[in-house]
């Protein structure tokens, strides 16, 4: 499979694991509030803010680089994600928090164009099997990055000076990121660029406003339960250090890298792979509902098999059946996304107050599970018309 890529989808690919390293700082921030004390609830609300500003414009610039070069919308996220670290490394009081939320946040906004770039430049029929070793590079990099973290950095340094040097270092990662959109990756001349494999699909309206919505009720589940209930939670409830938070994702990372080699040998085609990927991760959420260290962290092995196979079948068949005007369609669902992070951090901070983080989980598994449900539309139409528009 990797011999036969073309040179510049290989060099997007490496260069992409930078945003495995970069996931560290998702994890860093809410860890960083605990350490500093800011209650859950309250830190509830500071991200509930960040995301306001973030909702109303991502539909607007999703929309712009329909006509534009997407390059310079994702080297102007990595620079924002750069700005947001550093600054998160300065960090001291809740004012100065919030305005690092707000950079780090930015770079949500001009995920259409990660979308659209990634349209025009993977080969239709290998689209599956490019994210499948897409996602294996970026979390066999954060496999490597989050032991090191773990096991030999977390040793030396501890609390804000651990989380100080991992938020300095994913500054000069996304610089370089910025950097490679602009000198080293292809240039991709406007987001409605396709490409020349790609056989727009027709009479798919439905089908693919289902599985956008598949996505989005898929994005709200992990957004209830996202790093800023789970640091708190292996911090409050195991009275684990920092470093916990890492360990959590290391295994997740290790658990995708073993299972990408096992998925290999099964070829059930794009829809199975949702429908059992999703299922697998439904079921990581309920076992989560179980108050237990050791249970806890072996879930997240079974979260990282759902996930190998559920994301590169979701990217396969929203591309596929995907409309020419990706951007708009992208730009307001990851708009109504973020607007639904407006009040997700405040609910589910709340819930984990006064009912208990597990519940949090249990809504996260309801929420996956109608999500799958809403996609089976997009399912039947793919599994129908897959050979006319994977050439």
């Amino acid at each position: 499979m990797w011999k036969n890529l073309p040179k510049e989808v290989k060099r997007y690919l490496v260069i992409y694991s930078l945003t495995g390293f970069s996931f560290s700082a998702i994890i860093a921030a809410p860890t960083l509030g605990k350490v500093l004390n800011i209650s859950i609830e309250n830190l509830g609300w500071l991200f509930s803010f960040s995301y306001v500003v973030q909702a109303m414009l991502t539909y607007l610039l999703g929309r712009k680089f329909e006509s534009m070069s997407v390059n310079y919308g994702l080297a102007v996220a990595r620079s924002f994600f750069a700005s947001g670290s550093l600054l998160f490394a300065a960090v001291r009081n809740v004012y100065s928090f919030v305005v690092a939320q707000l950079l780090l946040g930015v770079a949500d906004i001009f995920y259409p164009c990660q979308v659209m770039y990634e349209r025009a430049l993977f080969p239709p029929n290998e689209r599956e099997e490019i994210y499948s070793t897409q996602f294996l590079i970026t979390e066999s990099t954060k496999a490597t990055v989050y032991f090191f973290l773990v096991f030999v950095l977390a040793r030396y340094m501890k609390d804000i000076r651990f989380l100080l040097s991992i938020f300095i270092s994913i500054f000069f990662a996304n610089l370089f990121y910025a950097f490679s959109f602009l000198k080293i990756l292809p240039r991709v001349e406007t987001g409605s660029n396709l490409h020349e494999g790609h056989v727009l699909a027709s009479n798919s309206n439905g089908a693919f406003i289902s599985i956008m919505l598949h996505q989005y009720l898929a994005y709200t589940s992990f957004s209830f339960s996202s790093f800023l209930i789970i640091s708190y939670y292996l911090m409050d409830r195991f009275k684990l250090d920092s470093s916990s938070p890492f360990l959590f994702e290391m295994i997740f990372s290790a658990s995708v890298v073993l299972f990408y080699f096992w998925r290999k040998k099964i070829n059930f085609g794009p829809v199975i792979n949702l429908i059992v990927g999703a299922l697998l991760i439904a079921f990581t959420f309920i076992m989560w509902f179980v108050p237990n260290v050791y249970l806890f962290f072996g879930a997240h092995v079974i979260m990282g098999a759902g996930f190998i196979l559920w994301f590169p079948a979701k990217e396969t068949i929203k591309l596929g059946i995907s409309p020419r005007e990706l951007g708009r369609w992208e730009g307001f669902f990851q708009g109504l996304n973020i607007f639904s992070r407006t009040f997700i951090p405040v609910l589910s901070t709340q819930i984990a107050g006064k009912l208990g983080h597990r519940w949090v989980f249990m809504t996260s598994s309801l929420i996956f599970i109608v999500a799958l449900f809403v996609s089976i539309p997009a399912l039947r139409w793919f599994s129908k018309h897959s050979e006319a528009i994977n050439t």
